[in-house]
């Protein structure tokens, strides 16, 4: 399944790590409340499935669970032909598009 942000597609939703490749990307938090998904968090990582495997992801993930009234999950979009840089430069350009009060950006990368 594909979850278009912006003018960009992410794979997903992913609620289990493991089915993500060690590869760099974009990634989103979604919250899916009746086949209806919000956006809570999007990013950019070298290495998506280390990132949303970390202690530290997933403490914020119980932050999230707290305002998300239905099931968190996880959006990808690879990258392995880009830089940090470019994935930045993409993840600043998706957040302009959707401005502040669909998008909550996190400014941590993992």
């Amino acid at each position: 399944m594909t979850i278009t942000v912006g003018k960009l597609e992410f794979e997903g939703p992913y609620d289990d790590p493991a089915l993500i490749r060690k590869e760099p990307g974009l990634f989103g938090i979604v919250c899916e409340v009746d086949d209806e998904y919000e956006l809570i968090e999007l990013d950019e990582i070298d290495n998506l499935q280390n990132c949303l495997s970390t202690d530290e992801h997933i403490s914020n993930l119980r932050f999230y669970e707290e305002t998300c009234n239905g099931k968190l999950a996880a959006i990808i979009h690879y990258t392995a032909d880009l830089s940090s840089k470019e994935r930045r430069e993409i993840r600043q350009r998706l957040l302009l598009e959707l401005g502040d009060t669909e998008c909550q950006a996190n400014q941590a990368a993992c």
